[in-house]
């Protein structure tokens, strides 16, 4: 069973139960080599903190002990108290060209010596294999696959997704796989493109899978084990790693890092405060296999212990930005992502912790982004004006830098008012709403954002409806506004801000819902920024300070119920937990039946009836696929229950 602590994107902290306890992802099982185990696997466990690890059984089952190992079972055997994952030969296959065993021997013995998750015998296709192939390939893995399932007994099973190259091979492969009783979804093939480099890739490889896996199911990228690849790969939804690199790398004489592999010959002061690096002379570190080894391991385990904190934070994206500048195969790989968005958003939480930092160019091809430029051209309804006036990138929020130029400019002319943002068009009424405010960029950008910023801002000022648009480039600007856009204008900037972030936040015509009749404001007194809107006295949004969305209210999901039709910004659960709904408790995804494809984590969201009667107004910790897949975890959580309408009297 896994369930979803925390999230960032496709990202996820989550908690695996197995046989032996539980394991937190995103995590290292370290590979052991049954025949040269380089660090004891009891030392992975009790020094390194490894939960579980990786072992060949196909290895094992030709090793002359083999009958020992049955006998003790593969825990004792290794002396590792955690979980214990058992590969089947399919890395044996790519290496050697074959392997004498087939797939109901190697289930068989994994069995027989209580393997936590034992894996299929797939077929690896590798990167040069054409799509006929590569066919061929996937439909013998799924053959494979099924044949495991109703071998596997009380063994859980990782099922592998082959397909190659190959896009829709590897969704239909991922979908018929983890359709299948299987634990644990592995992504194989890929060790090639990991060795040569090849991450842009290996990053499509990944999307494809992901698109056809249940994202109920964890999701192991096999022989990634490099810190290296951490960071991008658990970005795009990958929670477990193995590899033998710390083994390989160390007999290589060389030393695993963040950023990077050296030569330890070549290195004179590590930088590093692992155990290992603190204790120990380079010279020594450099001369002794065991100790460049548990260098290694210290490296990956604290890159995947980053990777963690970075999900808590909200800032993997950041992470892999930034660690993408330590290779230029890395940098590929990163601004491939941005052809990916369409997918990548529907797992995008709408806001995070803390200010959006600007790493680089990519930074503002963001999913994140992605859809507040496509949310500004579907949902947002500029204001009538004869002209907008655009003001250039500069310090946040924009609304309180550039007031006393805005005041002077609708003193003279009929326009609107936005900012041509390093992200994007910014009308100056939605500056609040995260990550506009909320921010830090450098005061000198690099030219390819500049240039993708002024691309942004055309598409979009292309349909917005204005007649001229006019840069303001000082006091001279106002001259030119009196010619061609006469007449001052008077704006009420707190019922503009209101009514665009409702319509951008719900849904256009979620502002005539929500705000019809008399509306009223309760203003912060540390701040003087609206904190409650009430409607002919009913309380129906709140407005957060943290991110500038709002926080639904049940008298205003009364209104928008009835303004939208189903499934519109619904989740609808099974009868019998409408009465725990209403009373305050949170929706499980087990017991939703349906939601909004355009539900994304964090959303405000209307809880249903099958019926479509309102019981509860929560907040979105899952998407649509995510709700329908998952049997365990928390979907929404409740912020206030809403009791049933009133029955009519009876004549």
């Amino acid at each position: 069973m896994f369930e979803i602590r925390e999230r960032d994107g496709l990202a996820r902290i989550g908690v695996l139960e197995t046989a032996h306890g539980r394991v937190a992802t995103p995590t290292l099982a370290p590979v052991v080599n049954p025949n040269r185990p380089i660090v004891p696997p009891g030392d992975l466990a009790t020094r390194f903190g490894a939960q579980i690890l990786i072992t060949n059984a196909y290895i094992l089952g030709k090793s002359p002990g083999r009958d020992a190992i049955v006998r003790l079972g593969i825990h004792q055997f290794l002396g590792f108290p955690g979980a214990v994952m058992t590969d089947s030969g399919a890395f044996q296959s790519h290496v050697y060209g074959d392997v004498d065993v087939t797939n109901a021997e190697v289930m068989a013995f994994q069995k027989a010596i209580h393997a936590d998750f034992g894996t299929m015998l797939d077929v690896f296709s590798e990167p040069g294999h054409d799509h006929n192939r590569a066919a061929k390939d996937v439909d013998e893995t799924l053959r494979r696959a099924q044949e495991a399932v109703s071998l596997r007994g009380e063994m859980a099973l990782v099922g592998a997704v082959q397909g190659g190259l190959h896009a829709d091979l590897r969704e239909r492969c991922a979908r018929s796989v983890s359709s299948l009783d299987v634990a644990v979804c592995a992504i194989g093939g890929v060790v090639p493109l990991l060795e040569a480099y090849r991450f842009r890739d290996l990053v499509r490889v990944i999307i494809a899978s992901k698109k056809g896996l249940d994202p109920a199911k964890p999701v192991h990228l096999f022989g990634a084990g490099h810190p290296l690849v951490f960071p991008l790969a658990a970005l795009l939804g990958c929670d477990l790693f193995d590899s033998a690199s710390y083994a390989k790398y160390a007999r290589d004489g060389r030393m695993l890092f963040p950023d990077g592999t050296r030569r330890a010959s070549d290195v004179r002061e590590s930088g590093c405060l692992c155990p290992v690096c603190m204790a120990h002379p380079m010279e020594k570190i450099a001369a002794e296999e065991i100790l460049l080894a548990e260098h290694n391991l210290h490296a990956c385990f604290g890159a995947i212990r980053e990777v963690r904190q970075a999900i808590v934070e909200g800032d993997l994206w950041g992470l892999a930005e930034r660690r993408a500048r330590a290779h230029p195969a890395l940098l590929d790989a990163v601004r491939e992502l941005r052809r990916h968005n369409e997918f990548l958003e529907e797992f995008e939480p709408v806001s995070r912790h803390g200010a959006l930092h600007y790493v680089g160019p990519e930074t503002a091809h963001r999913p994140i982004l992605h859809r507040f430029r496509r949310r500004l051209a579907e949902r947002y309804s500029a204001p009538p004006a004869k002209g907008l006036l655009v003001f250039p990138e500069g310090g946040r929020p924009f609304s309180e830098r550039i007031a006393h130029v805005v005041d002077q400019a609708l003193q003279v002319a009929d326009v609107h008012i936005a900012v041509k943002s390093v992200w994007g068009p910014v009308p100056l009424e939605l500056d609040h709403v995260w990550p506009m405010c909320q921010t830090i960029v450098p005061e000198a950008l690099d030219l390819e954002a500049l240039e993708a910023a002024e691309v942004f801002f055309r598409e979009w000022a292309a349909g917005a409806g204005f007649s001229f648009g006019l840069l303001w480039e000082g006091e001279t600007t106002l001259d030119e506004l009196r010619t061609r856009a006469p007449g001052a204008r008077t704006v009420d900037w707190s019922a503009l801000r209101i009514r665009a972030t409702a319509d951008f936040q719900f849904g256009r015509g979620a502002a005539d819902a929500l705000l019809t009749g008399t509306v009223s404001y309760v203003i912060s007194k540390n701040t003087g920024k609206i904190r409650n809107v009430h409607v002919n006295g009913e309380h129906v949004l709140s407005l957060r300070a943290e991110d500038g969305w709002f926080t639904l209210k049940a008298a205003g999901a009364r209104r928008l119920s009835n303004a939208f039709p189903a499934p519109q910004l619904r989740i609808v659960v099974e009868d019998d937990a409408v009465p725990f709904h209403r009373e305050g408790k949170n929706v499980f995804a087990k017991f939703v039946r349906d939601a909004d494809p355009e539900i994304r984590p964090g959303d405000e969201a209307l809880v249903v009836s099958p019926d479509d009667e309102l019981c509860a107004v929560a907040q979105a910790t899952m998407n649509r696929r995510e709700m329908l897949a998952f049997k365990r975890g928390v979907a929404a959580h409740v912020r206030e229950g809403v009791p049933p309408a009133p029955s009519a009297p009876r004549r």
